[in-house]
């Protein structure tokens, strides 16, 4: 019972002490520091630490993380619609499309015309087309770009090694004010060494983390190199919208193609199959 009482007393006696102390700023000074290291650390204090982990990541990084795209994303499968427009931008024709994709760069197309099926595809060392013996420059060109028109390009290029730099921002006017883009470019090359190089920028929404768009210039010419001083070259730009999650990735449902300054094609798609079992002759040609 006197045991009790003294720790009353000390303990009245220590309030009475904080009270007097804590009428100073170097007293409540002191007894915040205090009071830190006895109370847990709250809710804001961990909410920091997460956002200082999400500053410290590039901008590929961050955009991966929104995406949800994983090495464990080996095969997709997409149908849906594309539609082609001419000169004006006119929409004048649209067919059924499935594309089969196998990473980092298999790909094979189906555009059902109505009347007959075209298919065509690149097995990861050459381009081919369903009943040609032979492609021109250009055909092949076409067909290897497959690969490279889809945002997850820019997390597959950047895991194999190819060389990364972010170079910039970019501001856009946006329907509910400025958008800001930050842009990356990386060493994308399609098939086997010194093949089908481009330096490829991606733009990825400050905010968001969304990539929004991806950009190359490209030899008019096919068979010029894209590093030959005297090649023409043309702009193109492929841009992404309508996102939709499927199996926990962010795949864009909408893809349009510029080439020039015009739109020339828009992909449609209405169904996305992540990591479907796909035979591995779907890539080849027969």
């Amino acid at each position: 019972m006197k045991n009790r009482k003294r720790m009353i007393a000390a303990g009245a006696g220590i309030v009475f002490l904080l009270t007097v102390v804590a009428m100073s700023e170097p007293g409540r000074a002191a007894i915040g520091r205090v009071m830190a290291l006895i109370l847990p650390a709250s809710k804001p204090a961990v909410e920091t630490a997460s956002t200082e982990a999400m500053q410290s990541e590039d901008a590929e990084e961050r955009a991966r993380r929104k995406h949800g795209w994983n090495g464990g994303v080996t095969t997709s499968l997409l149908r849906g619609s594309i539609i082609y427009f001419d000169n004006e931008e006119r929409a004048v024709e649209q067919w059924a499309v499935t594309i089969y994709r196998r990473y980092p760069e298999q790909a094979r197309v189906e555009i059902n015309r109505g009347k007959g099926v075209e298919v065509y595809g690149f097995d990861g060392t050459k381009a081919w087309r369903e009943g040609a013996t032979r492609l021109t420059e250009e055909e092949a060109r076409d067909i290897r770009a497959i690969v490279r028109i889809w945002p997850e390009r820019l997390f597959v290029t950047r895991a194999s090694g190819a060389a990364y730099r972010e170079s910039g921002q970019r501001v856009e006017p946006g329907e509910s004010g400025t958008v800001i883009q930050d842009q990356v470019e990386v060493e994308d090359a399609i098939g086997p060494v010194g093949g089908d190089r481009r330096r490829v920028s991606y733009y990825i929404n400050r905010e968001s983390a969304m990539v929004e768009m991806a950009s190359w210039l490209e030899p008019d010419d096919p068979r010029r190199k894209i590093d030959d001083e005297g090649a023409a070259l043309k702009d193109v730009r492929v841009e992404f919208g309508r996102w939709k999650s499927v199996g926990g990735v962010m795949w864009p449902m909408e893809v349009t193609h510029r080439e020039g300054g015009r739109r020339d094609f828009r992909i449609e798609v209405n169904e996305v199959k992540v990591n479907a079992q796909i035979d591995d002759a779907k890539f080849r040609d027969k």
